[in-house]
């Protein structure tokens, strides 16, 4: 079965028309309006629509996370999945599996209600639940790091809510083995038409390597190195027992380089941001944090330095307000240290599984936004809210994220939010 994304319908088009429930198209005009930066004018221009539509998707977008969050803890078992479908003007669709109810339907309303979205999103019958899409995509990845283990070119896989499927990717490029090939039946043969096989272009490369530097106070955005590796530094990060502050990146850049990284001022002075802390890199993430050595020197600021680019405007004091789980269609943005400008583009996959640097790693997001070597660690971010940490690509615009939710839990600290 091949996936063709410019063909692929979301979802069954007949299911999803036939049981579109009412979610506030009668109510009056949204009162979130988002304006960042630049962003609503970005995505204005990328849509084709006006300044004031734009603003309101990205309102809609804004709270996207916090739906897909507590409508799963409201439906349990019935919970499909929240994705934002760019063809429906960037709504933001509900699955329900099983019965649309009249009950169901009322507490997905009401979680609405209650986190302040009163108008685009959209409830919709699915056929397959989130819990069975997670089975699946656990097992599609636990399968994929045994026999990616060695092997030249790599199998990648993850969640497509918009699909109901699990996707499952061979490169475009490069023979398989064995057994990757007895895999990629198995998988047909076992899922059936829950998972969607399809191709892609590069090499998962992941993304450690001199451009922004800034002076105090200590933000994200920026140029970090040690022993000569060079990645980003993502956000400033607070311990959840105590005061200590510290600062994200990816996990793989901390691997054997656990003493001190540095940045400069920009007068090219070299000044010392602080050694490793925790790390990791393996199949439960790619991330990791700095101990910020000068805590008061640094002056540490919940801020991105977002660079110019085709989306975004130069701003220094980039705020952090928040930090969400990211969703399927949502438009996201990095800001890397070498890639030389920040730069947007949309989530594609959930839930993925990837192979780089010999090290096969579960659940990561993947996305449209570019990248290079060096922008390992950058911060992922959208409207003022932390969504991940930049960690790898299979091609400059085909790109891979540390969601920053499962950061903050595995390496116990919060985000740093501006009040």
């Amino acid at each position: 079965m091949t996936f063709d994304p410019d063909t692929e319908p979301s979802q069954d088009d007949a299911v999803l028309e036939d049981h579109l429930a009412p979610s506030g198209l009668s109510s009056p005009p949204s009162a979130i309006l988002v304006e960042v930066d630049g962003e609503a004018a970005a995505f204005a221009r990328e849509r084709g629509i006006s300044y004031a539509e734009a603003q309101q998707r990205l309102g809609w977008q804004a709270l996207a996370g916090d739906l897909d969050e507590q409508v799963g803890a409201a439906l349990g078992d019935q919970f499909g999945g929240v994705w934002i479908d760019a063809a429906r003007r960037d709504r933001i669709m509900v699955g329900v599996a099983g019965k649309l109810g009249t009950d169901t339907v009322a507490a997905v309303q009401e979680v609405a209600r209650k986190i302040g979205l009163t108008e685009g999103y959209d409830i919709l019958q699915v056929r397959r639940s989130m819990a069975e899409l997670d089975r699946a995509n656990d097992w599609l990845g636990a399968q994929i790091e045994k026999v990616n283990d060695g092997a030249a070119a790599t199998l990648t896989a993850g969640l497509r809510t918009d699909l109901g499927a699990v996707e499952l990717q061979v490169p475009a490029d490069g023979p398989l083995t064995d057994a990757q090939r007895e895999l990629v039946a198995a998988a047909q043969k076992q899922l059936g038409d829950m998972v969607v096989v399809g191709r892609y272009a590069g090499r998962a490369t992941a993304r450690a390597c001199v451009y922004p530097y800034c002076d105090a106070p200590l933000r994200g955005g920026i140029k970090i190195t040690n022993s000569g590796t060079g990645c980003t530094g993502a956000f400033i990060a607070k311990s959840k027992v105590d005061d200590v502050l510290y600062q994200f990146t990816a996990g793989h850049c901390a691997y054997e380089n656990y003493d001190d990284w540095s940045t400069r001022f920009t007068d090219s002075s070299s000044h010392v941001v602080g050694p490793v802390w925790h790390w990791e890199w393996n199949g439960g993430g790619d991330m990791s944090i700095l101990r910020i050595k000068n805590p008061a020197g640094w002056d540490a600021e919940p801020w991105v330095y977002v660079t110019s680019g085709p989306d975004t405007t130069t701003n220094t004091t980039y705020k952090i307000t928040s930090d969400k789980k990211s969703v399927l269609g949502m438009r996201i943005c990095t800001t890397g240290a070498y890639y030389g400008r920040s730069d947007c583009g949309y989530v594609t996959q959930l839930g993925v599984t990837a192979t780089y640097g010999g090290v096969t790693v579960h659940h990561l997001g993947r996305g449209s936004f570019c990248g290079t070597g060096g922008d390992s660690g950058a911060p992922m971010y959208a409207s003022h809210v932390a969504y991940g940490l930049q960690v790898a690509g299979y091609s400059e615009c085909d790109s891979l994220y540390q969601g920053i939710r499962a950061a903050e839990s595995v390496l116990n600290v919060n985000v740093l939010h501006a009040k």
